[in-house]
C-alpha cells in the first residue's frame, strides 16, 4: 500500500512513500524506528532519525575493541584477524581498479585511520576525514597521521583526489546527495569512488527481516541495494564500473541477528547462518551481506547529459 500522506523521499523528492519495515535500536536506545521505500529510486531510509546533533548518543561504540591494539579473549582476536585481512583486501581494491599504486586519496569517515596508514605506507598522499575527536586523537598518537575535522572538507580543493573512500560509512551521511556532489568535485577527471554498505537483497537481510543488524536503526539512515546505490550515484555524475563482496560481513552481521533475537548459542547460530549466506554470495554476489561498489567520476559532458 502507499500511503500520500508520508514526508516526500528525502533522497529524489518523490511522493507515495511505502513502510517496509519497522525495526528497533537493540544496541543503545531500545527505540522503534518505521523504514520507507520510494518508489521512484528504490531507497530505503530510516524515516525521522535523530538529527546530526542529537546522534552522538545513539553513536555509543566499543572504544577498547575498536582503539586498542592488544586483542584479548575470542572475539577480539577474530576481530584483529579480520581487520587484518580486510585492510589487505581494501588495498587491492583501490589499486587494482585505480590502476595505481599511488597517488591522491579521500578517505572519508576514516575511524581510527588503519586503512589510512596501510595506504600511507604504501605511498598514496593521504587526506582523512572523521568527524569524532577519539578517533582523529588516536590516529594522531598511534600513527602520527593528522585527520581534519568534516567542516574543514570546505577548504580542500577541486580535483584534488585520484580516489575517494568510504567504508561503511555512506549509510550514516544525513545529506547524501550534497555528500556525492561534493565528492564530484573533488575528484579527478576519471577519479573513483569507492563505498562499502550493507546489502537490503543479501541472504541474511531477508532470513533476519527487522531483526537484521545491519538495518542497525538510528545510526544506518539508508538503506541500500545494488540497484538503490547505483540510481542514486549516476544521478550525481558516477558509472557504476565494479562491485564485490565483503566475505566476512556475513557472519558478523548474522551473530549480531542472533543476539538480537536472543537465542541460545547466537554465536554458533550465527555462524552457521553466515557460513550459508557466504556460500550463496559466492554464486550470486548482490546477495551478499555487504558490497563495495567501485563508481567512476563521469566527465562534464556525459554528466550534463
Amino acid at each position: 500500500m502507499i500511503y500520500q500522506d508520508f514526508k516526500p523521499c528525502p533522497i529524489c523528492g518523490a511522493s507515495g512513500q511505502i513502510p517496509y519495515a519497522n525495526c528497533t535500536d537493540f544496541t543503545v536506545s531500545k527505540e522503534s524506528y518505521t523504514l520507507m521505500r520510494c518508489p521512484s529510486c528504490g531507497v530505503v531510509y530510516t524515516l525521522d532519525p535523530p538529527s546530526e546533533e542529537e546522534m552522538g548518543r545513539y553513536d555509543k561504540v566499543n572504544l577498547k575493541l575498536k582503539l586498542g591494539d592488544s586483542p584479548s579473549g575470542l572475539i577480539g582476536r577474530l576481530y584483529y584477524h579480520v581487520r587484518n585481512r580486510m585492510l589487505r583486501k581494501k588495498v587491492r581494491i583501490v589499486e587494482s581498479q585505480a590502476y595505481r599504486t599511488g597517488g591522491s586519496l579521500l578517505n572519508y569517515g576514516a575511524k581510527t585511520g588503519f586503512f589510512s596508514h596501510r595506504m600511507e605506507k604504501r605511498g598514496w598522499k593521504v587526506t582523512s576525514v572523521e568527524k569524532y575527536h577519539e578517533e582523529r586523537l588516536f590516529s594522531l598518537e598511534m600513527f602520527h597521521h593528522r585527520m581534519i575535522d568534516v567542516p574543514e572538507m570546505d577548504a580542500l580543493h577541486a580535483g584534488t583526489f585520484d580516489v575517494i573512500t568510504m567504508w561503511h560509512v555512506f549509510e550514516h551521511c544525513h545529506h547524501p546527495n550534497q555528500l556525492l556532489d561534493r565528492f564530484y568535485e573533488l575528484l579527478r577527471p576519471g577519479g573513483i569512488l569507492i563505498m562499502a554498505c550493507p546489502n537490503i537483497c543479501s541472504t541474511d537481510a531477508m532470513y533476519y527481516g527487522p531483526y537484521w543488524a545491519a538495518y542497525d536503526v538510528p545510526r544506518h539512515l539508508w538503506h541500500f541495494s545494488p540497484n538503490s546505490i547505483s540510481t542514486l550515484a549516476h544521478r550525481h555524475g558516477f558509472t557504476l564500473m565494479h562491485h564485490e563482496k565483503m566475505p566476512f560481513d556475513s557472519f558478523y552481521i548474522s551473530i549480531l541477528s542472533e543476539k538480537q533475537l536472543r537465542h541460545r548459542m547466537a554465536f554458533l547460530r550465527g555462524m552457521i547462518k553466515g557460513f550459508q549466506s557466504w556460500k550463496i554470495s559466492l554464486t550470486k554476489r548482490s546477495r551478499s551481506s555487504s558490497l563495495v561498489y567501485v563508481f567512476r567520476k563521469r566527465q562534464d559532458t556525459e554528466y550534463n547529459d
